[in-house]
């Protein structure tokens, strides 16, 4: 009986023993049950909301095509690049100038005709005030520059109203070291002279008709410094002239210092002067400007020696007139004689050509 009883109770106490970690137990199974189809769907609502952010995407594409995103990245490209310069121009100019940094390679350095393509390219005033810092650049990495070189940047600058930017690489020979030529020197103060005489060309450059003639006179005087000959009828008569044109007591006081200057160094004048081409320099170049006598060269010498003739008419009218000079006046009078005869001999080779 006891043991009956005893095995009863054991019974009852081990079922009752299993009943609450049985149901426990089941909880747990439910909760873990519960938590996979709560993680299912959370991955379903993730995958739908990543689908539904690749289809923003694609529909985004279609409204910003990578084409239009380039016209944006060139658009601010383009606002980078100074007002009045060509995008041709400006890409050209940043070339040179990044290949002659301080920090960059020998071997990355620019062809040295790129310098030339940069120049030739020069259409607007704002591009020829990149040149002095380009020129600058290029000179500190000890990059050549020939003759030819400065004579395209006076031309260029001359052409598109930027003279007063040349002018001043001329006054810094250390920084800039450009090979003027008389014909060179000439074509600055030409344009100096013609920019007195259009008054709405000192706008562009800033200078009054006073600055502009002292400008002239500084670039004759420039000459010497660049171990340029001075002694040039025409640029003489470049002078004179821009002087009379300033039409003031001052102006007057300069044309008879150059005039009486002139006259002293009469017997040095080249009348080279009067031809389109500078001075030859050797024997080879002399006899190619024997051979090089061409129709252009002698109406250009016929309308330089006008040119000088209409100032020694005016001189001597006012050395007789006003100043009572009469040996100048006789001088003047005299050079237009020789200056009308050389006229006469350039229409008759003109006429054999």
């Amino acid at each position: 009986m006891i043991s009956n009883y005893v095995l009863f109770s054991t019974k009852v106490l081990f079922r009752h023993s299993l009943k609450p970690h049985t149901n426990f137990s089941i909880l747990r199974l439910y909760r873990i049950h519960s938590y996979t189809k709560i993680t299912s769907r959370v991955q379903k609502t993730l995958k739908k909301e990543l689908k539904e952010e690749d289809e923003i995407e694609l529909e985004n594409e279609e409204l910003f095509p990578s084409e239009l995103l380039q016209e944006t990245l060139e658009s601010k490209q383009t606002l980078t690049i100074p007002k009045g310069v060509s995008k041709e121009f400006y890409d050209l100019y940043m070339e040179i100038v990044n290949k002659t940094l301080p920090t960059n390679p020998l071997h990355e350095f620019p062809r040295h005709g790129r310098l030339n393509n940069l120049i030739y390219n020069i259409k607007t005033r704002e591009e020829a005030l990149l040149i002095p810092e380009t020129i600058s650049q290029w000179r500190k990495r000890l990059l050549p520059i020939t003759p030819v070189t400065t004579r395209l940047i006076i031309r260029r600058c001359c052409e598109v109203n930027a003279v007063d930017v040349v002018f001043n690489m001329l006054t810094d020979k250390t920084k800039y070291a450009l090979f003027p030529d008389k014909e060179g020197f000439g074509l600055i103060m030409l344009t100096f002279a013609n920019t007195i005489i259009d008054p709405s060309s000192e706008d562009k450059i800033h200078l009054d008709k006073q600055e502009i003639l002292d400008n002239l006179y500084k670039t004759f005087g420039l000459m010497e410094y660049y171990d340029v000959s001075q002694h040039d009828t025409y640029l003489y008569a470049i002078l004179i002239s821009a002087s009379l044109k300033l039409n003031n007591e001052q102006g007057w006081d300069r044309v008879d210092i150059t005039a009486s200057e002139f006259l002293e160094n009469l017997d040095k004048m080249s009348n080279e002067a009067l031809e389109i081409r500078p001075a030859p320099i050797n024997e080879e170049e002399k006899n190619e400007l024997k051979i090089r006598n061409d129709k252009f060269s002698v109406e250009s010498r016929i309308n330089r020696l006008k040119f000088c003739i209409e100032m020694a008419n005016i001189l001597d009218k006012w050395y007789s007139e006003t100043k009572q000079d009469m040996e100048k006046a006789e001088s003047f009078r005299n050079l237009k004689e020789n200056w009308d005869n050389e006229i006469k001999k350039s229409q008759i080779s003109s006429e054999l050509i």
